[in-house]
């Protein structure tokens, strides 16, 4: 009966320690990792579209096939315009970089191949547009690189880093598009430049990289959820006690 006890406090103790201290990122799947603070889940691929690409040179031509047109807000580069930005070649290289509209019909061609079982892929959100500069968590880019992460202000992503770094592949030590635009100069979008952890917003026709995420936890099937994990060392810690009492009247 000592025994059974001491095993049973023993796995207890793990369970919720495993809880407690849980990384904010947490392989979710083939090809996923799920972010427990921005609750989304991210590509494993920095640079998957460079990865497609690679063994598809006719990926290009399936994307503008599948989304010839992004709708935002009226700007300069728009058709007389209009919000009505038509795709060609030119808005995309080979090596994985692509103006901000080619970004976002990469994430709506993602969807309608239903990439991993999934059609709600998107860009990553800046959620306020207040903050510019190093040491912004305002976007779920910033979150990744600073507390998922771990990376350091002023230093490249690739060479400062945690242990959940490498839970990815293809990182890139340069710019990634955020979804959003600038408010004030519908012109610009945001970006991240996880070569120093720096935000800012630039001009929609620059060429940086794309990171597609998934909203919530899209593999959730996959990983135990953090309250079921708890409630099983609530029960280990009934079933002490249940020990507890046995040794005490039995």
């Amino acid at each position: 009966m000592r025994h059974e006890f001491k095993a049973a406090t023993l796995l207890a103790a793990g369970l919720l320690s495993v809880n407690a201290a849980q990384a904010s990122l947490i392989a979710d799947g083939p090809g996923l990792v799920y972010d427990n603070v921005a609750n989304v889940t991210w590509s494993s691929n920095g640079n998957l579209f460079g990865s497609v690409y690679a063994t598809d040179p006719n990926l290009i031509n399936q994307i503008i096939a599948a989304v010839p047109t992004i709708h935002d807000t009226p700007n300069v580069y728009d058709n007389a315009g209009s919000g009505n930005y038509n795709l060609s070649a030119s808005d995309f290289s080979s090596v994985g970089y692509m103006d901000w509209w080619g970004a976002m019909a990469w994430a709506k061609y993602l969807d309608s191949t239903n990439y991993l079982g999934h059609n709600t892929w998107e860009l990553p959100t800046t959620y306020t547009q207040t903050c510019f500069g190093l040491n912004c968590t305002n976007s779920m880019l910033g979150e990744l690189f600073y507390t998922g992460l771990g990376g350091t202000a002023g230093q490249s992503i690739t060479t400062s880093h945690n242990a959940s770094y490498s839970l990815f592949t293809n990182v890139q030590s340069n710019g990634y598009w955020s979804g959003t635009e600038y408010a004030s100069n519908p012109n610009y979008a945001w970006f991240f430049y996880t070569v120093v952890g720096y935000q800012d917003a630039v001009s929609k026709n620059g060429n940086v990289y794309s990171w597609a995420v998934l909203p919530g936890n899209a593999g959730a099937a996959n990983v135990p959820e953090p309250a079921s994990v708890a409630l099983l060392g609530i029960g280990l810690l009934g079933l002490m006690a249940g020990l507890r009492r046995h040794r005490r009247f039995g």
